[in-house]
């Protein structure tokens, strides 16, 4: 996919996990021609790019996906009922009718994510002695998290698939936002305050370094 930008300055490549595709950043519609070269050029990087990521883990009846860092079954109920989560035989089960089945899984591990990140947020924004406005759940392929100060009130975004890692790795991620109401930066004072409301911090972000890539494949089409 090729996208216009302005205040780019070069072409890039962005390899986007969740879609499975490469984003061409164009500076300008004048050098689309030129990135269609560059892609030619490139094509074996994209290749062993897309082939490095793991495997895709889409939301179909009896597909395993990733939910708080286990493996979990998806399972196809009937047509009625509430969707639920059984944690003793590690099924998330979703009634839907035809057709519904992939658009109900994801609107429930939103508002799953949903509730675990209000709930942790509230957590850590108490520890650090500030307000949270707004909090929002959003599809993100870029950033886990993200903190804007606003009249002294924090606006909280999070990606969605928080919710396929682990409580601790969630819970880094909130704190690492609501300490961003302290310290807008990543300065030794910003890391300070993590560390005083999450001290195993380290663990969490290496978690992530790590397996981030997991969480993208996550709903992701094979």
């Amino acid at each position: 996919m090729y996208k216009n930008s302005d205040r780019a300055s070069r072409i890039t490549l962005k390899v986007k996990p969740s879609d499975r595709e490469v984003t061409v950043i164009v500076p300008g519609i004048r050098s689309l021609p030129k990135a269609k070269r560059f892609v030619k050029q490139q094509r074996d990087w994209i290749e062993v790019q897309l082939e490095a990521l793991p495997p895709a883990q889409p939301f179909e009846p009896d597909a395993p996906i990733l939910f708080e860092g286990e493996i979990y079954r998806l399972v196809h109920a009937g047509t009625r009922g509430h969707p639920r989560i059984s944690r003793e035989t590690r099924e998330i089960i979703v009634p839907a009718p035809d057709g519904t089945f992939e658009g109900r899984v994801k609107r429930l591990l939103i508002r799953e994510a949903r509730d675990r990140l209000t709930e942790a947020t509230l957590k850590y924004a108490h520890m650090v002695d500030r307000p949270v406005e707004k909090i929002q759940v959003r599809d993100t392929s870029s950033r886990w998290g993200s903190c804007i100060t606003r009249g002294g009130k924090g606006h909280i975004s999070y990606s969605w698939r928080l919710v396929s890692a682990p409580k601790f790795v969630l819970d880094y991620v909130a704190a690492h936002e609501c300490a961003h109401m302290i310290e807008a930066n990543h300065s030794p004072a910003y890391w300070a305050v993590v560390a005083r409301i999450f001290p195993e911090f380290k663990t969490a972000k290496h978690w992530l370094r790590q397996n981030g890539a997991y969480l993208h494949a996550v709903g992701a089409p094979f």
